[in-house]
């Protein structure tokens, strides 16, 4: 089995993937596990060229497992990140939103219907190893109960003064989240998967913030984003049940948004 590239360091640019590999390269068959390979990032400015349309015609897919979001919840964070129109260069509000406001244009904003807990990041996969994917989630679902989370308070990374990820944070059952999370680890490394080394912590990714961006800017995006909040104010709880996971397949553009697309789903026991 190939290795593939560590996930953290690709997850969320919208860029198409080159592979190194040719017909000949491709390991044979088996009857369990997944298959990957190492990629390295290629921007194609326009169509597709000629490896690109060969990596489609083999199949491999970018793929992750999640956790979707009730409407709710993504309304309340679709508004947090449409209030931030109303923040200028030095972090003062505006009295009407401007389609010009900065600090809401520094922002690459996820589209509401995009908006997912990540479960398990995991990278590029043949489509013949979906069905392994499947089975694994299956078991996984079996062992794992039903939970409740709500929306919690927004963070930045890697700080406030000079954040490039704008995220909100989740509260509730974090003991058993955290142990569906664990299991679903070590199923993915029975599979092949490289192991997270890093303590999982529920989230959703409402924007990342665009390279190049002033300090100014930096500043007031983060301070604007902290004071936003999903709930509190006397507002009451954002609910977000978690009662199935959901395989998802991430198709990447160089001009045009990542689009998400579900494979399958399990419910919870």
């Amino acid at each position: 089995m190939l290795n593939a590239k560590s996930p953290s360091a690709s997850i969320g640019y919208d860029y198409w993937m080159q592979r190194r590999y040719d017909n000949s390269d491709r390991p044979p068959p088996r009857s369990r596990g997944a298959t990957r390979i190492e990629v390295d990032p290629v921007l194609l400015p326009g169509g597709v060229d000629e490896e690109a349309e060969a990596a489609e015609a083999l199949n491999w897919w970018r793929l992750f497992v999640a956790v979707q979001l009730p409407r709710r919840a993504v309304r309340v964070l679709d508004g947090m990140a449409k209030s931030m129109r109303a923040v200028s260069y030095g972090g003062i509000q505006r009295r009407r939103p401007s389609r010009g406001a900065v600090a809401f244009d520094a922002v690459r904003w996820t589209a509401p219907d995009n908006m997912h807990i990540t479960l398990k990041f995991l990278g590029d996969v043949h489509q013949d190893d979906v069905r392994h994917l499947r089975e694994e989630l299956d078991d996984v679902a079996a062992g794992s109960s039903r939970l409740q989370l709500t929306l919690g308070s927004n963070g930045c990374f890697p700080g406030d003064r000079t954040p490039r990820v704008l995220w909100t944070g989740l509260d509730g059952d974090l003991r058993r989240m955290s142990s569906l999370a664990t299991r679903l680890e070590g199923a993915m490394v029975k599979l092949g998967f490289a192991e997270e080394r890093r303590a999982f912590a529920p989230h959703v990714t409402v924007g990342r913030v665009r390279s190049g961006t002033q300090k100014r800017v930096l500043a007031a995006i983060g301070e604007r984003w902290l004071e936003a909040r999903a709930s509190g104010d006397g507002r009451p709880e954002v609910e977000v049940p978690v009662n199935r996971i959901v395989l998802m397949r991430s198709h990447l553009h160089y001009n045009r948004p990542t689009r998400y697309e579900r494979l399958y789903e399990v419910g919870l026991a």
